[in-house]
């Protein structure tokens, strides 16, 4: 709770206009610099505080989802499902300090778990860029490697990202990543390594993660969020490639893997994956596609490899201009290849309405379900409605 109250705390600091801090006498050195510190304070797009000399700063900001949920469940022969639930609620910091070089971001996370009386860790990490061809990244973060899960969970065309994503993706890990923008700020690159046990955990052996990621954009700069809410004048693209291996994986709690291990007894294994990402936006229209593909190689004998992928592939066009916005998507993917049965398809489409883009919104989208590995072969449907707001 000490944290919720610094946060809120900062907030009311923030809400206070211009002002200056004096140094009272005695308690700090007497200097011409620490006598009076120029402090402005004020809200664009988020709560800001920062000095007048600019050599640091502070943001406040956050965004909370309401989500309800209706979704038959032939496939499993359960009871339907008709559910309201608070899915994210995030509150972040992030800035500077000593210069604008030299960030820091800390978001904090009481979602999806049910426990909202918690608070958890999603994001604390330390950025250095001396130039925008070389940076610096330590500590916990989203790894570099699917697009659509380094898209904020704010900024989603749809309700929410694929079962596809969700099973191939790499979460939130703990290590250090170089990155950098070259030639022209044309391509970006990103090679990390990291404890590869997923977020807010310790590596157990010497069994690392390695990532490496390259990102094309070759008619400047792609607005990183799904839908096209600036209604692009010229076309715009993104091409990315992406690539991960890790050794000695074993655990179900492994964030990163999706508890493919356990659930197949496939015990310690070493895992390599592969992305690749094109976008294209242009006139308030967008498509975007994704491919993934995961091979777990077991080191115990007699266990046999496994390969899984799986794509999606969306498009969506605003018929009112930067405020209603249509989408349609198709995603299919199979876990283990070599396995019959077990391949799942989503199809369907949703409706989005942006009072102020992405920031204040609510979405709606009606999915279509088929796996092949439920126990009726029936399809299963689902329909879900999410108001969002953002500070």
């Amino acid at each position: 709770m000490k944290l919720i109250e610094a946060f809120v705390l900062a907030l009311l600091i923030s809400l206070g206009g211009n002002f200056v801090v004096w140094a009272e006498e005695g308690t700090l050195p007497q200097t011409e610099e620490s006598k009076a510190i120029s402090i402005e304070t004020g809200y664009k797009d988020n709560f800001y505080l920062k000095t007048m000399d600019n050599k640091f700063r502070l943001d406040i900001y956050g965004y909370g989802q309401v989500r309800y949920t209706y979704q038959t469940n032939d496939i499993t022969a359960k009871d339907d499902l008709s559910n309201f639930q608070v899915q994210r609620v995030r509150l972040g910091l992030k800035g500077f300090v000593y210069s604008d070089k030299l960030k820091y971001q800390l978001v904090l996370s009481a979602s999806q778990s049910g426990e909202f009386d918690k608070v958890s860790l999603l994001d604390w990490f330390i950025d250095y860029s001396p130039v925008n061809e070389f940076g610096v990244r330590a500590g916990q973060f989203k790894v570099p490697y699917s697009t659509s899960f380094t898209i904020s969970a704010s900024e989603l065309q749809f309700v929410e990202r694929t079962q596809v994503d969700s099973n191939f993706r790499l979460d939130r890990d703990n290590g250090i990543n170089l990155y950098g923008k070259v030639i022209n700020s044309r391509f970006t690159y990103n090679l990390g390594i990291y404890n590869g046990e997923g977020r807010n955990k310790t590596n157990p052996d010497n069994g690392n993660l390695y990532s490496g990621r390259l990102i094309f954009e070759p008619m400047g700069k792609y607005p990183y969020h799904e839908s096209d809410n600036e209604r692009s004048d010229q076309p715009i693209v993104m091409l990315s490639a992406a690539f991960a291996t890790s050794k000695d994986q074993a655990d179900s709690s492994n964030t990163n893997l999706s508890g493919r291990l356990a659930s197949t007894a496939l015990g310690v294994s070493d895992v390599t994956s592969y992305n690749a990402f094109i976008g294209v936006k242009y006139r308030g229209a967008s498509l975007h596609g994704e491919y993934y593909q995961r091979a777990i190689n077991p080191e115990k004998n007699g266990i046999s490899d496994e390969t899984g992928d799986g794509y999606y592939i969306q498009a969506g066009y605003f018929v009112v201009p930067k405020i209603v916005e249509v989408a349609a998507r198709y995603e299919s993917f199979d876990p283990n290849k070599d396995k019959n049965n077990d391949k799942r398809n989503e199809y369907g489409g949703g409706i989005n309405y942006f009072f102020k883009g992405h920031r204040n919104k609510i979405q709606a989208d009606f999915f279509k379900i088929k796996d092949e590995a439920g126990k009726n072969g029936d399809d299963d449907s689902r329909l879900r409605v999410q108001y969002q707001l953002s500070f």
